[in-house]
């Protein structure tokens, strides 16, 4: 298994991919909205066109028969800030570390980009797992995006410092 950026020739095998684990039933998200995210938010287009204008980082895993077996969709940062959007990993794939991995990738990364601070949203099953990462709940929004019950996670992986600023 190798970790890598997603490329444009890749978007096939990775939207499969995502595709795959967005209907399985993504964060308990009901079944309209999931839908909603993949003819809608989440097209195929829609990757192409952020990585062709660099506004997403997504790594990938590949398998050696090619399956794209889990990802992450973070942005770059701002202002210190890195947000991870999704991590998937295909279900024959779990418990394997892939998910740990494309984590520690997607820190490594921002840190060169002088972030201090990794944030997500999550749902209750998953908590277990990010604070496993060094990850800390700092709120709830019983209704935030799309209606959903958000857990509010952050991680902080240095210190905020005025002279990071991109100059």
């Amino acid at each position: 298994m190798v970790i890598k950026d997603l490329t444009v020739a890749e978007v096939d095998a990775f939207y499969n991919s995502f595709s795959l684990l967005m209907r399985e039933g993504y964060g308990q998200f009901p079944h309209e909205l999931r839908e909603f995210f993949l003819t809608h938010d989440y097209l195929k287009d829609n990757f192409v066109n952020w990585l062709n204008r660099n506004i997403r980082k997504i790594l990938i895993s590949i398998e050696a028969d090619g399956r794209v077996s889990g990802f992450l969709i973070g942005d770059h940062t701002y202002g210190g800030v890195a947000f991870i959007s999704w991590i998937g990993v295909l279900p024959e794939f779990r418990n394997q570390g892939i998910a740990s991995q494309l984590m520690k990738l997607y820190e490594i990364y921002v840190k060169s980009k002088q972030a201090h601070l990794i944030e997500l949203f999550t749902y209750e099953a998953m908590k277990q797992f990010y604070e496993k990462r060094g990850f800390i709940e700092i709120g709830r929004r019983k209704q935030g995006f799309y209606g959903q019950l958000n857990l509010i996670m952050n991680k902080e992986i240095g210190d905020w410092n005025i002279d990071k600023l991109p100059r």
